[in-house]
């Protein structure tokens, strides 16, 4: 096999041979054609000795005769790859059948390849580099996304203690947050601040993307949000400082989408600044869900803010406010069908009078029923925040 990036040969590691076949000429010729190439050659004159050696060996390649007596080649190759162990065997057939019923269904198996007898010493050492190497490339692929995949669940527990441990309790005001990445790491973040007794904040954003990137920016939202501890009373001055914080990304290619709002636990007033993020839903007893009214701003990390408009509004006891990324209706199913805004005002709809925690848990389920196993494709975040 040649490697078109370098344009030099790619040679198979040193790997363990199983040779099966009843005629002991064929399989005496077979180790011998094998031999020099700096593989473990075993062999076998049956089926049920090869795979004794294949629960012994745990051998990379098998060249596997299809007529043998008592059980085949067929029988043997599906008892291998039968075997979890196996499944990673390459297995090439050796056989004078040249009808093409039979090389299929040899394939079906699980074989890689067939050569056909006689048996030429170059073809079967050409094949059987070609499959060692395809395979030794396919394990170290699958080390390296394993190895890839522990990276970012590790970040993505890293990610996970920089949120809330927990919500703010009082008695006029509740709190309920859900937080779900469509990876290991993803870019939504959420944080409910303790401003003063009775004053609180919800900061909830959204990173362009996914993955390490994304979660890298969220991170740093964070860090910076918990820096500039001076703004956090007042919204647009929030969410203004942020962007400024971020000027050096504003050339590239990232955003973020953010709400932030302050809420007096006393009076019920709220105070909104929004930057291009899905404004927060408000439910409020006997009327549908609808969206607060926001003045928003272009999303952050990406252009200067002249000013950012702060929205107020006074809300009722027993009003309910959903805060929630765009993961959320832009969650699809296996078909590709949208969840969309509709379906999460109806899911809403059957919730209400339910406590904040309540509330997440029944648009959590009506998003897990709605997707029936299908993976999230983006992040899905939810905060609600009940007024008694």
């Amino acid at each position: 096999m040649i490697s078109r990036a370098a344009d030099v040969p790619i040679t198979p590691p040193s790997a363990t041979v199983l040779v099966v076949d009843d005629n002991p000429v064929n399989l005496q010729v077979l180790v011998r054609t094998l031999h020099g190439t700096g593989h473990r050659i075993l062999a076998a004159r049956d089926g049920r000795t090869a795979l004794d050696i294949l629960k012994r060996a745990r051998p990379d390649l098998v060249l596997l005769d299809v007529m043998m007596p008592e059980m085949d080649g067929f029988d043997v190759c599906r008892a291998i790859k039968a075997d979890p162990a196996g499944q990673d065997t390459a297995v090439i057939f050796l056989s004078a059948l040249g009808d093409v019923s039979d090389k299929v269904s040899g394939l079906q198996l699980g074989a890689v390849d067939y050569i056909t007898k006689p048996i030429q010493a170059e073809e079967v050492l050409a094949r059987v580099a070609t499959h060692l190497t395809r395979q030794h490339l396919e394990r170290e692929l699958r080390r390296s996304r394993d190895r890839l995949n522990r990276e970012l669940a590790s970040a993505g527990r890293m990610q996970r203690l920089i949120l809330p441990p927990q919500l703010p309790q009082h008695p006029g005001v509740q709190f309920a947050a859900s937080y779900q990445t469509s990876r290991h790491a993803g870019g939504d973040y959420y944080d409910v601040l303790t401003l003063a007794p009775g004053q609180y904040a919800v900061m909830v954003a959204d990173v362009s993307g996914h993955g390490a990137p994304a979660a890298i920016v969220m991170a740093m939202i964070r860090a910076a949000l918990h820096s500039h501890r001076g703004a956090h009373t007042d919204p647009g001055a929030v969410l203004r400082t942020l962007n400024e914080h971020f000027e050096f990304l504003w050339d590239t290619e990232m955003f973020a989408t953010a709400v932030y709002a302050t809420i007096d636990a006393a009076t019920r007033d709220v105070r909104i600044a929004c930057a291009g993020h899905p404004p927060p839903l408000l439910m409020r007893a006997g009327q549908e869900a609808r969206p607060l009214p926001v003045d928003a701003v272009p999303p952050m990390l990406m252009m200067p803010f002249a000013a950012v408009p702060v929205s107020s509004v006074t809300l009722e006891r027993g009003d309910r406010v959903l805060f929630y990324t765009d993961g959320v209706t832009e969650r699809v199913d296996a078909r590709g069908e949208m969840y969309d805004p509709a379906r999460l005002h109806t899911a809403l709809a059957g919730a209400e009078g339910r406590s904040p925690s309540a509330l997440i848990e029944h648009v959590v389920g009506d998003l897990d029923r709605f997707a029936a196993g299908h993976e999230p494709e983006d992040d899905v975040t939810l905060v609600a925040v009940g007024f008694d």
